[in-house]
């Protein structure tokens, strides 16, 4: 068996400076380098030290055990078709070794968003809260470092059967993944490898009320025989016209007092207390929500705008209206915002009332095909016995 000749680690001068090559074997990069140094001694130094530094290489050497040397012989050959060394390739995995080491599991990763977000509102934290539940164990054990878009879409596919939902889903994980990216544990979030899918025959636009459901959904708002759990639902039908006919949020509807509606300024005050992101905004009364307001006595008018049980009897109110499974979040909102926009073709106005600070989400959510005759019936949805002139005249 023919041994290769050993470096000879000789130095010599050029015009950059006295030189001295330094082989692979050596290198602390692992690569073939180039030395140049000021004076010769220095050049010299160097070159004995390599001397030694490859001496103590080749008595290791001898040592090495068949197994090893196998080892090697196997690895080399994986690698003849890509430029690295043997050592480069131990150095990629060290590294990454400890890297990985750092990285959190998710659940802890989880654990630690939700604690960062105890500023939030209560139902943000208690989505995340019910999101860490409802994912599955074996991913919620992964390590963030190891987690790719196949796992995620894998895990969300196992949790959820809606469109929607897994949207939703793979919000809240890219949020906790967000986090973990930005102390630096992995270098990118792994939910931006993943395709958004769609619905082919939604293409994700938002539901709205027709004018009929609007109906039947007041016409539910009754209180039911004695006997019936949480039948006194009459109540209901006010917290549904503010959210109907102001584009209330149903979070919103649930804090929203009587103290911050001032029927004498046409105006709802909705406080940063109320709003999502702690955005103030003056909501106007429109013609058909203050039609509702009147039926309500002055002296109840007093306290929160949704009755006791609110949660239980408007589940009830739109079970008996016939559109139970079929209410999406914000639904009423987005009926307020595309017949309005019908009615007024004022975006200034209408983002104003709602709270959004971009034209773009009105396009994206509100901006239908609808005239101002197709959006009359939605505004005469009115108590009974009550006619608003002014309506009639929309065309």
């Amino acid at each position: 068996m023919i041994m290769p000749r050993p470096p000879s680690f000789e130095y010599k001068k050029s015009p950059k400076g006295w030189l001295v090559c330094v082989p692979g074997s050596v290198s602390d990069t692992g690569r073939f380098r180039r030395r140049y140094f000021k004076t010769r001694d220095e050049a010299k130094t160097e070159s004995q030290r390599l001397r030694e530094i490859s001496k103590g290489i080749q008595a290791k050497a001898i040592d090495i055990a068949p197994e090893l040397a196998a080892d090697a012989i196997r690895a080399r050959e994986l690698l003849v078709d890509h430029d690295a060394t043997l050592a480069q390739v131990a150095a990629f995995y060290v590294a990454h070794h400890d890297k990985r080491g750092k990285a959190p599991t998710l659940s802890t990763a989880w654990t630690a968003a939700i604690k960062h977000r105890l500023h939030h509102r209560k139902r943000t934290l208690g989505d995340f809260k019910a999101w860490k539940k409802a994912l599955p164990d074996w991913f919620m054990k992964m390590n963030t470092h190891d987690i790719t878009g196949k796992d995620i879409v894998k895990a969300l596919d196992e949790t959820t059967k809606g469109q929607t939902r897994w949207k939703v889903g793979m919000r809240y994980i890219s949020a906790v993944l967000g986090d973990v990216v930005k102390s630096g544990a992995i270098s990118s979030n792994p939910v931006k490898s993943i395709q958004t899918r769609r619905n082919p025959e939604t293409n994700d636009e938002v539901v709205t009320y027709t004018p009929d459901e609007l109906k039947d959904l007041f016409a539910a708002c009754k209180d039911y025989p004695k006997g019936e759990k949480d039948r006194l639902c009459a109540g209901c039908a006010i917290p549904f016209a503010f959210m109907a006919f102001a584009g209330i949020r149903p979070e919103e509807i649930t804090k929203l007092k009587w103290e911050d509606v001032s029927t004498e300024l046409h105006n709802i005050r909705i406080g940063a207390s109320l709003a999502k992101k702690a955005n103030r905004r003056n909501v106007r009364i429109q013609p058909t929500l203050a039609a509702w307001i009147a039926t309500v006595p002055t002296e109840k008018m007093k306290g929160k705008i949704i009755p006791p049980r609110w949660r239980y009897k408007s589940a009830k109110v739109r079970k008996e209206a016939g559109i139970d499974g079929r209410e999406k979040q914000d639904a009423l909102r987005h009926s307020f915002g595309s017949y309005m926009l019908a009615t007024e073709n004022d975006l200034d106005s209408l983002k104003a009332d709602m709270g959004h600070g971009h034209i773009a989400v009105f396009f994206e959510h509100y901006h239908k095909a609808l005239t101002k005759k197709d959006a009359l019936p939605y505004w005469q949805v009115l108590p009974p016995g009550v006619v608003i002139p002014s309506l009639e005249s929309v065309a």
